[in-house]
């Protein structure tokens, strides 16, 4: 493993280091706008507490809740038959990039493969065993 270390680092040219530090650089920008965008939606649920908070020291009523906010779950929103298929198809193209460029690493890919396999058998037995709301079955909305 040591001998091999060597090997590699000579065979880096400036257009490796170019295309290194555009990966980086991504992943770097990507990583950012996750953590600004965590933190903007932290900042927006404390203000809305603060001003639930207010609104309670002063005797008045709570002010509704913003839809991003709710943690409403509706059935239109299970979309475990989409990710499944997502994750089949990552994996699918994963083994063929690793069969074709790093050999060795080619069952990695099996794990969004599986995955979605499980998603997807997950979503097929929920549509045929699932139990379906009737709407006067439904608890009343608030």
């Amino acid at each position: 493993m040591s001998s091999l270390m060597p090997n590699l680092l000579a065979e880096i040219s400036g257009g490796h280091l170019v295309a290194i530090a555009a990966i980086l650089g991504g992943l770097t920008f990507t990583i950012l706008l996750i953590i600004f965008g965590l933190k903007f939606v932290q900042r927006r649920q404390e203000l809305w507490h603060e001003t639930a908070r207010t609104a309670l020291e002063k005797g008045q009523p709570l002010p509704p809740l913003p839809p991003d906010m709710r943690h409403e779950q509706h059935p239109e929103q299970n979309n475990d038959f989409r990710a499944g298929l997502i994750l089949v198809a990552t994996g699918a193209g994963l083994y063929l990039f690793f069969v074709t460029f790093l050999h060795p690493l080619r069952y990695v890919a099996a794990i969004p493969g599986f995955i979605g396999v499980a998603m997807l058998l997950y979503a097929i037995f929920h549509a045929l065993l699932g139990r379906k709301d009737k709407p006067a079955d439904r608890p009343p909305q608030s």
